[in-house]
């Protein structure tokens, strides 16, 4: 899930305010402009704040850097955002009871945050498993629906303040990324339902949206499961000769190749 992370570069480099005062900040952090009106830092000292949130890498350091944050300004532009980040790095630590906090936190601040809400319908969907009671799937499941489709709806009702001075490539890339996770998120829950021709639908949607290769293996194991081989090897090629895969989703994508193509052999 990174998104927010990913992009804040993009954020902060559209509010960079070139002054004496912060000549010595690093070109991998530009100082962040302060506003007296509208969105953004309203003074150096929260601006620094903003800056240290973004500099973090860890996720203690991070989550340290999103407290300091909102216990010194506590009516911050970004608490929303800081709040989200923080829900990230819980679910990074393997804390999920936490990220799902973190992440509701965020959403009572920015109703509209469709990155907590794509981080709420991933975990649902991540944690829920096919031995579950019905009763337990349904609950969460019925989360996954809400929370991508609440993500959906924001992405749609326009460019959120916060990011009123990314320019448009940019602001294109955010909501292209976060579209990609809601309709995976919405396939998740899709195949758990045992509704495969869905998920592929919605697999595809996201595809559609942003062709990240984790979608496209996912999309390939689905295929498989529908005994549809040629279909999830050649999701699995796309993966191996894109330009952009990790190589550790390449590998992925290798693996599971080779594993299809056997199977296939062995149903004639």
């Amino acid at each position: 899930m990174r998104s927010s992370t990913i992009l804040a570069a993009g954020l902060l480099a559209a509010s960079v305010c070139v002054s004496s005062a912060f000549a010595q900040t690093p070109p991998a952090a530009p100082p962040i402009k302060v506003e007296k009106s509208g969105v953004g830092p309203k003074s150096k000292a929260e601006a620094e704040a903003v800056r240290a949130l973004m500099q973090a890498q860890a996720p203690d350091e991070q989550i340290a850097a999103a407290e300091a944050l909102l216990s010194k300004f506590a009516d911050t532009d970004y608490k929303g955002f800081a709040l989200e980040l923080e829900a990230e790095d819980y679910q990074r630590k393997g804390d999920n009871a936490k990220a799902i906090f973190f992440a509701e936190q965020s959403l009572g601040a920015d109703s509209k945050n469709y990155d907590a809400d794509n981080l709420l319908a991933s975990i649902y969907a991540s944690m829920t498993k096919e031995k579950d009671l019905d009763s337990i799937k349904a609950d969460n499941l019925g989360k996954v629906d809400k929370y991508a489709h609440d993500s959906l709806a924001a992405l749609d009702g326009g460019r959120p303040a916060i990011y009123a001075k990314v320019s448009d490539d940019q602001w294109n890339k955010i909501k292209a990324s976060a579209t990609s996770q809601a309709w995976q998120a919405l396939g998740m829950a899709a195949q758990l339902r045992n509704k495969n021709d869905e998920a592929a639908a919605d697999f595809q949607k996201g595809i559609d949206a942003l062709p990240d290769p984790l979608l496209e293996i996912r999309m390939g194991r689905l295929m498989a499961s529908m005994k549809k081989y040629d279909e999830a090897i050649g999701w699995d090629q796309k993966v191996i000769d894109s330009p952009d895969a990790p190589a550790p989703y390449k590998k992925y994508a290798a693996d599971d190749k080779q594993r299809f193509s056997m199977t296939k052999q062995s149903a004639k």
